[in-house]
């Protein structure tokens, strides 16, 4: 008897173990984003590209973000940034392209259902490459502030958009993103 009821207590832990797994939350977060005219880098594009004759055009930035959540209000991680601030199609002109690193915290402040409002700060390093004739790189300060941000979405796949400053764009940015 004492057997069978030891095997029926052991059954009922290991289902209870497994219910437990499939109810915990998501902690990691992978996410693209794309913004447009990041400050810093256009300005410094703007002065290279001062006695250019052709047209410029203004080009998206694309981040790749990973985060990780200690807890459910608080997440750190890194992005990597890739843009080209300022084109020029001529081939007189200067065109500036950079990619940086940066490490990102994340502070959700209001959470519901299906909606969370959150604020972001990014730090880090870049290389700013200016092409004509020859290559020549510059390195360069990271930095990128989205005090509002509004994530949508099921707790598997959402939708961002960041009111931001830095080096991921200025005014808006918008992302994509899964949890897991």
């Amino acid at each position: 008897m004492k057997k069978k009821l030891a095997i029926i207590l052991c059954f009922f832990m290991a289902v209870g173990i497994f219910a437990n797994e499939s109810v915990e939350s998501k902690k990691n977060e992978i996410q693209v984003k794309m913004g447009m005219f990041p400050y810093f880098e256009s300005v410094l594009s703007a002065l290279v590209h001062m006695n250019d004759v052709g047209s410029i055009i203004l080009m998206p930035v694309f981040t790749a973000e990973y985060l990780n959540y200690l807890n459910s209000k608080n997440g750190i991680g890194t992005s990597l940034t890739i843009g080209s601030p300022l084109v020029s199609f001529e081939a007189s002109d200067y065109n500036t392209i950079y990619v940086g690193a940066s490490f990102k915290y994340r502070r959700i402040y209001m959470e519901t259902e299906k909606i969370k409002l959150y604020g972001e700060v990014g730090l880090g390093a870049e290389i700013l490459c200016v092409i004509k004739a020859e290559e020549k790189f510059q390195p360069f300060f990271s930095a990128s502030i989205s005090p509002i941000g509004i994530w949508w979405g099921s707790d598997d796949l959402f939708g961002t958009a960041e009111l931001t400053i830095g080096s991921e764009g200025t005014v808006a940015t918008i992302g994509i993103g899964k949890r897991f």
